[in-house]
């Protein structure tokens, strides 16, 4: 618990200098965490594209498949994105401490770099239109608006949207307003034209157009909001620090959650077997896949301070250091490989590249991060958002 104590102590007073966190100074269980959720969405964006490839097909899906989507999607389907956006709430608050602590105008800051947050989200979006760092600008943006409330009211807050945006889901869902599946079948005639320059018209379209649906862009980005807004709360109330203290309140934790997911997914099963109508009432998906991304979590943090998988733990903060530069990757080589060509593979082998494509970016970035300070696109975003140039390469000392 020393450790914790003085790892706290050198958080905190890295604060006060006007410079973004070296890699020796960042918080293990943050990148860990980081690096789980990348995981996730890179295994659910690879299924997604397997579903984009194979839509025109009737009999799709045989058993085998189905095992493997369904148990992707209760494990990990919105888990990946939503510890993502609560770790980015935390990783505002921390930004926004930082600058203030050095007397500079926070807020301007944040938004020039959430500026160029939104040009690395284009370019991402040439290879992949499910880009998720569109949604981190406005949503950063209206955060600065909370910027001063206490973290208490950040935690009421946030929870309240979780709570009350089923209830506006199943308000708009009832009246036939969330899909839009003319936009839909736009997509896929573009999709379908198997060229480079529709495959890319493609992406800009579901990212422009096809996300503009009510299902997203009000309610998938309100759950985004209430995810944020615990993150901020969660850094300022010193959360993270007091839980690797407290495993009593960890394990209440993990099991309240646990009984909280299975008790609404099996709620949500029965009311789709037995057609009740408690889903036109309030819908239960987001509030079952939030419960079970907080006991995902919560194992990981339970088994990270109980020192068990250190290798793997060892591999997930390799992973999370360079979030941003790992997931420009996999959508990379999967609009190469999975979108361009289009293999006529099973589900399973999109499954395996995930797997793999994962692997092989644990040994990159381990390799890379023993020979440089940041991951490229982590360096570069630093260095725009303030207007000076980092060092990039380790200095190597003698002796």
């Amino acid at each position: 618990m020393a450790d914790l104590n003085r790892q706290s102590l050198s958080f905190n007073l890295t604060m006060t200098e006007n410079t973004p966190l070296s890699q020796n100074q960042r918080m293990p269980i943050i990148d860990i965490l980081r690096g789980w959720a990348l995981f996730s969405v890179i295994t659910m964006n690879y299924i997604t594209i397997y579903n984009w490839n194979n839509h025109s097909l009737t009999n799709k899906t045989d058993n085998f498949n189905s095992v493997i989507e369904n148990t992707s999607e209760i494990i990990l389907g919105s888990k990946g994105w939503s510890l993502l956006a609560i770790l980015f709430g935390f990783g505002f608050s921390v930004l926004l401490k930082n600058i203030s602590g050095n007397g500079q105008p926070e807020n301007l800051f944040f938004i020039k770099k959430m500026l160029w947050l939104l040009l690395i989200a284009i370019i991402n979006t040439i290879f992949f239109g499910g880009d998720i760092l569109h949604d981190y600008v406005p949503l950063g943006l209206i955060l600065l608006i909370f910027s001063r409330l206490s973290y208490q009211s950040l935690f009421i807050i946030g929870v309240s949207i979780l709570l009350l945006t089923p209830f506006l889901q199943s308000f708009l869902g009832n009246r036939h307003l969330l899909f839009l599946p003319k936009e839909r079948d736009n997509f896929y005639r573009l999709y379908d034209n198997n060229n480079l320059i529709d495959h890319i018209k493609s992406n800009f379209f579901m990212r422009y157009n096809w996300m503009l649906r009510l299902s997203y862009s009000i309610i998938f980005h309100l759950i985004q909001l209430g995810c944020l807004l615990i993150g901020v709360a969660m850094h300022r109330s010193n959360f993270i620090f007091s839980i690797q203290n407290n495993l009593k309140l960890l394990k209440r934790i993990l099991f309240i959650s646990l009984v909280l997911a299975i008790s609404l997914f099996l709620l949500q099963f029965f009311s789709e077997k037995f057609e009740w109508k408690f889903n036109e009432y309030y819908n239960l998906y987001y509030p079952e896949k939030i419960c079970t991304m907080v006991f995902t979590s919560s194992v990981i943090v339970w088994l990270y301070i109980t020192g068990t998988a250190k290798e793997l733990f060892s591999a997930f903060q390799s992973v999370g250091k360079m979030t941003l530069t790992n997931y420009l990757m996999q959508n990379i080589i999967s609009f190469v490989f999975l979108i361009y060509l289009k293999p006529h593979w099973d589900l399973y082998w999109y499954l395996i590249i995930a797997i793999t494509v994962y692997i092989v970016q644990i040994f990159i970035s381990k390799w890379w991060l023993r020979k440089y300070n940041y991951g490229i696109l982590e360096w570069l975003w630093r260095c725009l958002s303030y207007g000076r140039k980092f060092q990039l390469k380790k200095v190597q000392t003698v002796g």
